[in-house]
């Protein structure tokens, strides 16, 4: 029997066992890629295993803490914001002649507006649309609050231990790459740089700047007074990886309640913050760390992100660019002539 039948029949084995948690799989890999050239380090320092204990604990803390901060600062005032619509409710206040008054003077001043002259109805109705897109893309995937805990913890708790496996094991995994796959190492070794310089590129240009842009639009909304400032930033940052939409479907509404409110002053000046810091950042930061990651136009890079959001939701984010990046490297190595080399400033990865 051939070798690499047997090979195929472990991947298949493999496979099977891991079928319910493949988006952990795939994104204890990327991690563990991105961290790869630590964790060599590390193994010339220490061996294997002390190596993979250390490169676990410090990809553990870079998603426990973001959480912790989240959920020190932003729940509790979703709790608040609630509490107040409760209040609202009980008092029967959407029913009074203030609100419905209220509601006439942003309607009338809305349909003198271009393109606005369906009134609040028709900002309402697209505003539920934009909204209701962004959630379904943020959260596509999850499950309900009460069920959802247990399920991230999971999923953590297994991501981690993938990340211990793939980086304890990897000189392991690259033979067994080699030996199943019909290419040189060489070869193996550019497009396993091109997966690391895919999934940096993407966890720079996207996730790390969607977090600037949640801080730099929580900032604003707390210089403004927007109440929850810290909830509605971490809203802003949700979204803010939604191309074309991002943090205008949080500020642009922040701005609207400020300026119908009567705060014109903190209103202009919410949205030119928002308009020339929040969206300048996105605009020069997201193309600069994608492009250092990824060898391909920019304009390709993100169809590749609509794309992987539309078929396998949030995961999309990082499996879009990372198939666009493996496709293009494999690509290149099939062109008569071509060099091959790509990922992260071109450089090939170093052998095991």
């Amino acid at each position: 029997m051939s070798t690499r039948w047997l090979l195929l029949a472990a991947f298949a084995a493999g496979a099977a066992l891991f079928s319910s948690f493949l988006k952990a799989l795939f994104f204890a890999a990327c991690l563990a890629c991105a961290f790869r050239p630590l964790s060599r380090r590390l193994e010339a320092w220490r061996g294997p295993l002390v190596a993979a204990g250390l490169t676990t604990a410090l990809a553990g803390m870079c998603l426990v803490i973001p959480v912790a901060v989240v959920g020190s600062l932003a729940a509790p005032q979703a709790v608040q914001g609630l509490a107040v619509l409760d209040g609202l409710r009980e008092s029967n206040w959407f029913t009074s002649p203030e609100a419905q008054q209220l509601v006439d003077d942003i309607d009338a001043r809305l349909r003198d507006l271009p393109g606005l002259e369906g009134g609040l109805r028709g900002l309402a109705r697209n505003a539920a649309g934009i909204l209701g897109t962004a959630a379904r893309t943020a959260l596509a995937g999850g499950v309900g609050l009460a069920g959802g805990a247990l399920n991230a913890v999971l999923q953590g708790f297994i991501v981690l231990m993938l990340i211990f496996v793939f980086t304890a094991y990897a000189r392991h995994i690259q033979r067994f790459a080699l030996a199943l796959l019909p290419m040189p190492r060489a070869m193996l070794d550019r497009c396993v740089t091109a997966f690391r310089g895919a999934v940096v590129g993407v966890l720079a240009g996207v996730v790390l700047v969607a977090a600037i842009q949640g801080v730099l639009c929580g900032i604003g909304f707390a210089v403004a007074g927007v109440p929850q400032a810290a909830f509605w930033g971490f809203i802003a940052a949700m979204v803010a990886p939604i191309p074309v939409v991002g943090t205008m479907a949080v500020w642009i509404p922040a701005c609207a309640w400020l300026w119908f409110a009567g705060k014109t002053t903190a209103a202009i000046g919410l949205v030119l913050w928002s308009a020339i810091i929040v969206s300048g950042s996105d605009n020069i930061l997201r193309p600069i760390f994608l492009k250092t990651g990824i060898e391909a136009p920019i304009a390709l890079i993100f169809l590749a992100i609509i794309c992987g959001l539309a078929a396998f939701g949030p995961m999309g984010l990082l499996l879009g660019p990372v198939l666009l990046a493996l496709g293009l490297q494999l690509a290149r190595e099939g062109l008569p002539g071509a060099p091959g080399v790509s990922g992260v400033s071109g450089a090939v990865e170093p052998r095991e």
